[in-house]
């Protein structure tokens, strides 16, 4: 798969960044824009609070700011402060706050978070307010991070973890959840088999698949790998045949996914594009840092370098010192 490199310099290390058609946003830096044509755009706002990381809705027009290891988030529309959010103290400074967003057809904007509790998965009007998910129901013991919609709305991605630690991955059907709010107290499990015991990351592929990082033996494979490494292994899952498509072994620990055609990007240490159906290395970027992430749980972590995903675009972005660093694929997976 071909890929093209492009740098654009910034005049002050990025501290976010979030995609918006072409251009990269940093909006914890005030919503400066960079555009892949080289043109800066500086609205000159300084957001007067610790907020570390952002997220924004795919039509642009909302952002969410927040500290990934505090319990204040700030709601923007179109760069104006629109409301504030929070989460619960509980472990907070364990593990990534939880927040993700989603236009829907109808104009909509979905914010999905945990307003009340860290267990207790809620979805929002953004533009008002309006908790769409009201219920009387007790919330499982999970606790919520890394959330993430499918490209088409239908699903809602948690990636967080329970008591030990064990990281746990749940998958909520959106429009279910807007008619029957208790089902986001009860998760279904993934139909995994013996495999996945822990789940470490996940992303949305193509056609309804997830792609899946679990640390459970790969027996056959375990002599090969260096002494005191885990084995891990990387699952393509059907959500709609509620199966597992394929397994295969991964040479080395993997982190934040991000789907590519039919393959997938793993972004632990550096950026790598992986075939799942083998778990090999097909090309890799070792001059990019893009972190130790490989869990919710970043308490131990220095902080993670700025890390754009684009899926649909095909394409990525990463902050440097001096910049951003873009990679996309220009041909088909």
């Amino acid at each position: 798969m071909k890929a093209e490199r492009l740098f654009l310099p910034t005049q002050n290390p990025p501290a976010s960044l979030c995609w918006h058609e072409d251009s990269l946003i940093d909006w914890v830096s005030g919503g400066i824009a960079s555009f892949l044509d080289g043109r800066t755009v500086d609205p000159h706002i300084r957001y007067a609070y610790r907020f570390d990381a952002a997220v924004m809705s795919p039509d642009g027009r909302y952002a969410v700011l927040y500290e990934k290891l505090g319990t204040k988030g700030l709601v923007l529309k179109q760069g104006k402060i629109l409301r504030e959010i929070n989460r619960s103290f509980y472990h907070a400074t364990t593990y990534e706050y939880p927040v993700a967003l989603h236009t829907l057809p109808s104009g909509r904007t979905l914010l999905a978070h945990c307003p009340d509790e860290y267990c207790r998965l809620d979805l929002e009007d953004i533009e008002t307010g309006e908790r769409l998910t009201r219920r009387a129901d007790s919330s499982v013991d999970i606790f919520h991070s890394r959330l993430q919609f499918s490209r088409d709305g239908r699903y809602l991605l948690s990636a967080g973890w329970v008591w030990h630690p064990i990281d746990v991955v749940s998958v909520f059907d959106v429009t279910r959840a807007l008619e029957q709010p208790e089902t986001l107290d009860r998760p279904e499990p993934l139909e995994t088999g013996d495999w996945g015991s822990e789940l470490h990351s996940a992303a949305f592929g193509d056609n309804g698949t997830l792609f899946l990082n679990s640390s459970d033996p790969f027996s056959d494979d375990a002599s090969s790998l260096p002494q005191g490494q885990d084995s891990e292994s990387l699952g393509v899952y059907s959500l709609t045949e509620r199966r597992l498509l394929s397994l295969a072994p991964l040479q080395h620990p993997a982190g934040t996914l991000m789907a590519v055609g039919k393959y997938v990007l793993d972004f632990l240490g550096h950026p790598k594009l992986v075939d799942p159906s083998t778990g090999l290395v097909m090309e890799r970027w070792p001059d990019l840092d893009t972190g130790r992430q490989g869990s919710s749980i970043i308490r131990h972590l220095p902080p993670q370098p700025p890390l754009a995903l684009d899926p649909v675009g095909r394409r990525f972005a990463v902050g440097t010192e001096k910049g951003i660093e873009v990679v996309r694929f220009l041909t088909e997976a």
